[in-house]
C-alpha cells in the first residue's frame, strides 16, 4: 500500500468517524458520552490523513531521476521500476477494498440493535445488591415514567414493592415458547458500546400479539410472580399486566445507560 493510498483511507475514515460523531448515526453502536471522543478521534486522523496526502503530493512535485545516476546503476534502476509497477497495479487496488465497509456504513448502516439480538442472549439472573430504592416521583396522568431497566430492578430487588402503575418504553420481542405472556418489552443497556449491550425485558400480560420490533410505550400494573420475593435470584422477567397500550416512534437514543 503507497502512503497515497494510506493517506487516502485515513482522511475516508476520518470524515466518516467525524460525521458519526457529530449526528445521532452514532447511538446506534455507542454511548451519547462517547460521541465527541468520537468526533475528536475523525478530526485526527482526517489531519493525518489530509497531512499524508500532501507530503505525497509535495514529494511527487520535487522527485526525479538525474540521468547520470540512472545510466550508472541502469539494470538496477530498471529492476525496481518494475518491480515499483507491478506493486503499485496490485497494492493500491487490494489496498482500496478497505473502504468497502466504511461505504456499506454510509450507504445501508445498521439499525440499533432488536429482537433478534435480544433472542439471542442466554437469560441469566440480573444481579445488584441494590435493595432500597428512592421513592417514585409524582405520576403523571396516573402513572410514574420508568425506563425498562428501573422497572426491572424495583420489581425484582425493591422490598417495599414500589411500583405502582409505569409507562415503560421498549420494543417487542418473543416470549419463550409456552409463556404465559403476550411478549416481552425489551430494551438494551450499554456500558460502552453495542458490542456489550445487555437485553432487559419486561413480559407483558393482558394485550394482543405485536409484531416484533415494534417500539410501544405501555402503561400498567406490575404483578408479582407467585412464589418469588424480593431479591430471589430468577431468569425469569417481571410481569406487566397491560392498562394502555401506544405505538411510538424507536427514540434517538434507543439504548438505556
Amino acid at each position: 500500500m503507497d502512503d497515497r493510498t494510506q493517506g487516502a483511507q485515513l482522511l475516508a475514515v476520518g470524515g466518516i468517524a467525524l460525521r458519526l460523531g457529530l449526528t445521532d448515526a452514532a447511538l446506534a453502536y455507542i454511548k451519547a458520552s462517547l460521541q465527541p471522543w468520537l468526533a475528536l478521534a475523525g478530526v485526527v486522523l482526517a489531519v493525518l490523513g489530509a497531512g499524508a496526502l500532501w507530503h505525497t503530493f509535495r514529494q511527487d512535485e520535487d522527485g526525479g531521476t538525474e540521468p547520470e545516476h540512472a545510466a550508472l546503476h541502469g539494470y538496477e534502476m530498471i529492476d525496481d521500476s518494475a518491480r515499483a509497477a507491478h506493486e503499485h497495479v496490485h497494492g493500491p487496488g487490494v489496498a482500496w477494498l478497505l473502504v468497502l465497509p466504511l461505504l456499506a456504513l454510509l450507504l445501508i448502516a445498521p439499525a440499533p440493535l432488536g429482537a433478534f439480538a435480544a433472542g439471542r442472549q442466554s437469560s441469566a439472573p440480573l444481579q445488584t445488591t441494590q435493595t432500597a430504592y428512592p421513592a417514585l416521583v409524582e405520576p403523571t396522568d396516573g402513572a410514574v415514567d420508568l425506563t425498562v431497566t428501573e422497572y426491572v430492578f424495583r420489581a425484582l430487588y425493591d422490598e417495599d414493592r414500589s411500583l405502582e402503575g409505569e409507562p415503560v418504553r421498549g420494543f417487542v420481542t418473543s416470549t419463550d415458547p409456552g409463556a404465559e405472556a403476550d411478549y416481552r418489552l425489551t430494551r438494551f443497556t450499554l456500558n460502552c458500546c453495542a458490542a456489550d449491550a445487555t437485553a432487559i425485558s419486561v413480559e407483558v400480560l393482558g394485550d394482543q400479539p405485536r409484531a416484533e420490533d415494534t417500539w410501544l410505550e405501555i402503561v400498567g400494573q406490575w404483578e408479582p410472580r407467585p412464589g418469588l420475593a424480593p431479591g430471589d435470584p430468577t431468569a425469569e422477567p417481571p410481569l406487566l399486566r397491560v392498562e394502555r397500550v401506544r405505538e411510538i416512534d424507536m427514540p434517538s437514543q434507543p439504548y438505556e445507560y
